[in-house]
């Protein structure tokens, strides 16, 4: 049996058990809209291409499957260019489907006609432009198994042309078979003191998490995550410490500059964990286990590594060692360092204010959220479960939450996802409000409301003298009437008993609500690293890095 070229795409996707396609249509794709609109597939109209990536993106996170994108020529995927990166950052499965002009206007500066391919070569893993159309049901069907395997985002370049229904073949499905991966034979030997595992936003993507669980308990070594392995593993594991990094917790930084080994899981030791290289864990000896060559050596230089699935690892047993003393300055440290804030009973704060939210929740949600001080308050003060929290750690993409909220809510239609947002992203990706009343998406929006670039101000009062460069917002809209536009619900509140009060009653209604938080304006991320410093050198909370000289290693 011969199809149309077009219709071959469509039969492709849904072969792979595709149930969603998030686009927004022009002139270079319209062959295969028209397929779209024959063949019944779910097409998930967005506002603005780069909104489109984040719901694929958030779509594919939070489920075990692969968000599917397509878009027309230049501008069309030019918008997309943020949320590739994005997406390519964190290592998040996506297939784009990118429209051309048709093949003999191609290099020719002809409308609507980009170098797609060089355009966008350092942000996928992968890019195809089809030269025949003979190649669709190969090149999709590859495509998929590449962003599987590495996950990330894999591009198609369609010339127009070649997506005409005048084109047939044979509908054949040539689809590649996976190959089973060779379990490496290694052995780590333990001869030191002061072990910890570091586990890194790429355990969320290949098991079950109890296998850590598992793996925790048998070695019986304390374990940390960084800002993306949060929602990677149990919460409530006895051997959790805490987080690391630029906001992360103070005893865990800590703890990580004087351990004597650390077993990297998934992590590629980006700089908002290491701080100064040089600096960073005098005292360890690095193994790193990944699947991904790139993440090996990429900002710290590792000797030991292993290119291994983690499924392979975890599944190692490793023998039991006494790391009694370790464990006695690990409480010591915790004791010290805890979490402290003011309670305020009448402004509003992002502290209380999120552990209010994860009171109420038990951990059941789904949490996006934007990028700022709101994403730290949330990082910090709210618990997360299994793949329940979806931001945008690597890029930092401010407006990522809106979108990426939708598609998590198109892969778990029963659960209820919570949006943790700031004045300032929101208002990047908002327009997506009408994509959310087109298909009946029922969020739960916190936008807490400093009136101010958050972040942007923290750093001008921190490195130059409160002088505050355009980082204040003078033109805020009235979020509750622009919401009320859309027929959603929506609340302003400047008192904290008062968001208590309704937020008992909405948290698990089936709606769309927007809550506007006026949180005090004077409340910062604290602690904050001291840039080019080690590890437990920090703004606000007292530094043991001048005892450092005074502790006995070898007792340790």
């Amino acid at each position: 049996m011969k199809i149309s070229s077009s219709r071959s795409i469509i039969e492709s996707l849904i072969s792979e058990n595709i149930e969603f396609i998030f686009g927004y249509p022009g002139g270079a794709v319209l062959h295969i809209y028209d397929e779209i609109f024959k063949s019944g597939i779910k097409h998930i109209l967005v506002r603005h291409e780069q909104a489109a990536i984040h719901i694929a993106d958030g779509y594919s996170r939070s489920s075990k499957k692969i968000g599917v994108v397509l878009v027309t020529s230049g501008p069309g995927y030019t918008n997309c260019i943020t949320g590739l990166a994005t997406s390519n950052f964190d290592n998040s499965s996506i297939l784009v489907l990118c429209g051309q002009v048709i093949k003999k206007l191609i290099s020719q500066n002809s409308f609507q006609e980009l170098d797609n391919l060089n355009i966008s070569t350092t942000i996928v893993k992968n890019f195809f432009s089809l030269n025949c159309y003979y190649n669709i049901q190969y090149l999709i069907s590859k495509s998929f198994k590449i962003s599987k395997f590495k996950k990330g985002p894999v591009v198609i370049d369609f010339p127009k042309n070649l997506t005409d229904n005048n084109y047939k073949l044979r509908n054949k499905y040539p689809f590649l078979k996976n190959k089973k991966k060779n379990n490496k034979n290694f052995n780590i030997n333990f001869h030191f003191k002061r072990p910890i595992i570091l586990i890194g936003g790429g355990i969320k993507n290949s098991f079950n998490f109890l296998l850590l669980d598992n793996f925790i308990k048998k070695s019986k070594i304390p374990f940390i995550s960084s800002f993306m392995g949060l929602g990677g593993f149990n919460y409530r594991n006895l051997y959790y410490l805490g987080w690391l990094g630029m906001h992360g917790d103070s005893c865990v930084n800590n703890i990580i500059h004087f351990s004597d080994f650390i077993i990297c899981i998934g992590t590629r030791l980006d700089d908002r964990i290491t701080n100064e290289n040089k600096l960073f864990t005098p005292y360890a000896k690095i193994i790193h286990i990944d699947i991904n060559i790139d993440s090996i050596s990429k900002t710290i230089f590792c000797k030991n590594f292993f290119l291994i699935d983690l499924i392979y690892f975890l599944n190692k047993k490793i023998k039991k060692k006494n790391f009694l003393n370790w464990w006695k300055f690990i409480i010591f440290l915790k004791k010290f360092f805890k979490k402290k804030y003011k309670n305020d009973f009448y402004f509003c704060k992002p502290q209380q204010i999120i552990e209010f939210i994860f009171l109420l929740s038990k951990g059941k949600m789904f949490i996006t959220t934007d990028v700022g001080q709101h994403q730290m308050f949330a990082a910090k003060y709210y618990n997360f479960n299994y793949k329940c929290f979806i931001t945008s750690g690597g890029l930092g993409t401010m407006g990522f939450g809106l979108p990426s909220a939708i598609g998590v809510k198109f892969a778990n239609k029963n659960k209820k996802i919570l949006l943790i947002t700031g004045e300032g992203s929101f208002q990047m990706m908002m327009q997506e409000l009408s994509t959310c009343k087109q298909y009946k998406i029922n969020i739960l929006i916190v936008n807490l409301n400093n009136q101010s670039l958050g972040m942007v101000k923290q750093w001008q009062e921190l490195n130059y003298k409160n002088r505050y460069s355009h980082s204040y917002i003078n033109s805020l809209p009235n979020f509750k009437k622009l919401l009320n536009s859309y027929n959603f619900y929506s609340f302003s509140f400047y008192k904290i008993r008062n968001f208590f009060k309704l937020f008992k009653k909405i948290i698990f209604k089936n709606i769309f609500c927007f809550v506007n938080i006026y949180i005090n304006q004077k409340e910062n991320v604290f602690p904050i690293q001291i840039f080019n410093k080690s590890m437990c050198e920090f703004i606000t909370f007292f530094s043991i890095k001048k005892y450092e000289k005074k502790f006995n290693f070898n007792y340790l």
